[in-house]
């Protein structure tokens, strides 16, 4: 029996490797000219692989029972389980798991030593245009190549980062199998705001709460704790802003306002942050209003936030601030708003939203229920993660369970 493994990131090794340890012959396919790119790159480098607190909550789809049942069979503890049989030491940083030595590359190094002593076929900078199921067989088409394979394992990842691998061109084939497609989105990407950023704030931080609010003012999103970065073209990012990307595109296709809101140093009330500015004033009645914020938000951000709010000469002495503009200052410094008006592109984002439609797909086996020993791992499907390891949880698991069915007789 041959097993044919296309996409060669962490849902496709993780596929292949189990079936190989099954006794399968095994192949893989992979687009690019290197086996892993997007898992070498994943955290910059550093490998966080899991997340402890790994439930159906931390992921984004249509059909979260089907999460729920995946993750069930198989989660984290068994993840781990795997990692030690392939003599991966892990360490804990929270609830996120990394290797030892924070290093995707080791996670890589061990699974293709598995490969390589299970003599796994691995095909690289192969173009998979069309998959033809004839009979028993599976033809996979490509320029001026075919490969014939018993199953097929479709782990090609979504859209998102195409510059490691996943590009969706897979999607129009699975179509033509009988497959329907959850429309794809950018996740996990930075967003495109108003008003806009001047040039001088671009690279500066802010620290703080955040969420989406609508035109309501209601809050339509989990909140986030974490640093905003301020980049050119009017884009916010950083971890927060990442993971409130993953709710805006339903309100960016209807037209809808939708708005990011920013609570800075959150465990300061309004009340104990006027009585800290008026104590500043008092103590240094000379300073120019410029100054008074440093050391409360990034230096590059103050300019900036003062011409926002109203202020003209920024370098009036701060005695010359009445208590009410004080009690302003400091209501507008902890309620920073922007209307959220796109994402930046594919090319930015982490994850792909949408994919194969998962009710298709059996859940205990991965299998397609459309095409008997099509099965299917890791981003393909309609499933997206939070960041913190949750996308790579995802491939560990689907990969297993994949790999695992696909080599059962």
């Amino acid at each position: 029996m041959l097993i044919t493994v296309i996409g060669g990131g962490a849902a496709g090794l993780m596929a292949a490797t189990v079936a190989a340890w099954n006794g399968a012959k095994v192949r893989i396919i992979e687009r690019k000219g290197k086996l892993a790119k997007k898992l070498l790159a994943s955290g910059n480098g550093r490998g966080n692989f899991s997340n402890l607190d790994t439930n159906e909550t931390h992921y984004y789809s249509n059909n979260l029972p089907f999460v729920k049942k995946v993750l069930d069979i198989f989660g984290v503890v068994q993840t781990l389980s795997v990692f030690e049989e392939l003599g991966i030491m892990v360490k804990e940083k929270g609830t996120k798991l990394f290797p030892y030595t924070e290093k995707s590359k080791d996670i890589v190094t061990n699974f293709i030593y598995e490969l390589e002593k299970h003599k796994v076929e691995v095909v690289l900078n192969f173009q998979v245009d069309q998959i033809i199921k004839d009979n028993e067989k599976f033809l996979i088409k490509g320029q001026h190549r075919v490969f014939q394979s018993d199953k097929v394992i479709v782990a090609t990842g979504g859209n998102s980062s195409p510059q490691y691998g996943s590009n969706g061109s897979i999607f129009p084939t699975l179509q033509d199998l009988g497959h329907s497609i959850v429309e794809l989105r950018p996740g996990l990407v930075p967003l495109k705001v108003r008003p806009h950023i001047d040039k001088d704030v671009a690279g500066s931080k802010l620290e703080g709460n955040v969420f989406l609010i609508d035109q309501n003012g209601e809050i339509v999103s989990k909140v986030y704790t974490g640093e905003i970065l301020f980049k050119k073209d009017d884009v916010l990012s950083g971890i927060p802003t990442l993971e409130l990307s993953n709710y805006v595109h339903q309100y960016l296709e209807q037209n809808t306002p939708l708005f990011l809101k920013i609570v800075p140093i959150p465990q300061h009330s309004h009340r104990s942050l006027v009585d800290f500015l008026t104590k500043k004033v008092r103590l240094k009645p000379e300073r120019p209003i410029k100054l008074l914020l440093v050391s409360i938000i990034d230096e590059r951000l103050i300019p900036y936030f003062l011409a926002k709010i109203g202020f003209e000469d920024l370098q009036a002495p701060v005695s010359s601030l009445t208590g009410k503009a004080i009690e302003m200052l400091a209501g507008k410094l902890k309620d920073w708003n922007f209307e959220v008006v796109g994402t930046t592109s594919w090319k930015d984002s982490q994850v792909s939203l949408g994919g194969i439609n998962t009710t298709e797909i059996g859940p205990y086996t991965l299998e397609s229920t459309i095409v008997h020993d099509l099965f299917f791992a890791g981003e393909v499907m309609d499933v997206a993660g939070e960041s913190g390891g949750y996308n790579l949880q995802w491939s560990w698991s689907t990969g297993y369970l994949a790999g695992n069915s696909a080599s059962s007789e």
